[in-house]
């Protein structure tokens, strides 16, 4: 008889145990992920926290939280992580009653990025793991793995080049706003420039002389498409490391320098189009906006989204030295940059190409093609 009102007391306990844990066993339970920064450079290391809050008399024997993210960030070790086209983390957990539980994972930017965790998932089970309780809670995380710089002892020769043409053409136009003085009309002066009141005042045609304009700009085109069917990622991270480290080279000299790009930002999925500016603060704005640009997106002709730009921002040619930034070597859009040449002198073109890749396009007098060797 008292065998049975054992086995009836457990019968009991089990039954209620489980209707407890599924009214309850996620009443007072948080789970929170966020990362130790908001931004890292890449190849960079950083650290993700784990809080897991029990706020009740209910222990949690067994929590298991889980949480996906992309494969740019690797994590040490692969313990309790499943790794495919994206990494899925399993973390195991016991609380008891009103406990605290923090835990650091560690972790390596290994490619650029934005990368968010916006869910987690918590499975756990009553205390004879018989039942499986599942709840799914929002989490707000991001972080930034911003370009690392490309080898800049390679760097230095073109943008001394580029830095030398930006100089000279910096002293050849004059700026209809920068006003110097007047002076006597020569026959070769425009009647535009004429100074009627002061003609008046002399009885003899005198023109205005224009200062020459003190600001240069230069314009990045970053392009970002496929020459071929064939996907090269390698060649297009390479490009954005480019545009990376010679935009902090020109904005740390005081060079306003812009970039344009046919690649999409991750978040607004709109083409890059920012305006040139220098300084630390557009520096921030430089690498924020390669940091963010998706490679997954299908993008345009990087001359037609140029063309578009130049039309909307009144970007006029004899204030700006364009870099274009591309592998692709289509006769067709080099024909159209070599144009843009033409109008802008010192125009340049960076070809990123792999070693054992062929360079099929030259310099000419307009423009000037320079080779850059992407590690394999």
């Amino acid at each position: 008889m008292e065998i049975l009102f054992v086995l009836l007391g457990a019968f009991l306990v089990y039954i209620l145990q489980g209707i407890l844990y599924a009214h309850y066993w996620d009443k007072g339970l948080s789970a929170q992920i966020c990362f130790a920064k908001s931004e890292i450079g890449e190849g960079e290391s950083c650290e993700l926290k784990e809080i897991i809050v029990n706020k009740k008399l209910l222990p949690v024997p067994m929590l298991h939280v889980k949480f996906e993210t992309d494969r740019g960030l690797e994590f040490q070790g692969e313990n309790n992580m499943n790794v495919s086209d994206r990494c899925y983390k399993n973390d195991i957990f016991s609380l008891m009653m009103y406990q605290k539980v923090t835990r650091t994972l560690c972790f390596t930017g290994k490619k650029r990025g934005f990368y968010q965790i916006n869910r987690l998932d918590l499975v756990s089970t009553d205390l004879f793991m018989k039942n499986s309780l599942l709840n799914s809670m929002e989490n707000q995380t991001q972080i930034l793995v911003y370009p690392k710089a490309v080898d800049m002892t390679k760097l230095f020769v073109p943008f001394k080049n580029m830095m030398g043409m930006v100089l000279v053409r910096q002293y050849s136009y004059e700026d209809p706003f920068e006003f110097r003085g007047i002076r006597q009309y020569q026959s070769y002066d425009s009647m535009k420039d004429v100074n009627w009141k002061a003609s008046a005042k002399t009885g003899e045609l005198k023109v205005n002389v224009h200062d020459y304009t003190a600001r240069q700009e230069v314009m990045i085109l970053l392009d970002l498409k496929d020459e071929t069917q064939l996907v090269q990622d390698a060649i297009k991270e390479e490009s954005i490391r480019l545009a990376n480290s010679l935009a902090g080279l020109f904005a740390v000299k005081g060079i306003p320098v812009g970039i344009i790009s046919n690649g999409k930002d991750i978040l607004t999925k709109e083409e890059l189009c920012l305006s040139a500016g220098s300084g630390r603060l557009h520096i921030q704005t430089v690498r924020e906006c390669l940091a963010r640009l998706d490679l997954k997106q299908p993008v345009r002709e990087i001359m037609k989204v140029w063309k578009e730009r130049a039309k909307e921002k009144g970007l006029k040619p004899e204030r700006i030295l364009y870099v274009i930034i591309s592998y692709s070597q289509r006769m067709e859009q080099y024909r159209e940059f070599c144009a843009v040449g033409r109008e802008c002198k010192g125009s340049v073109w960076l070809l990123p190409l792999f070693r054992s890749m062929e360079q099929k396009i030259r310099s000419d007098a307009e423009l000037r093609v320079i080779r850059w060797e992407v590690p394999d």
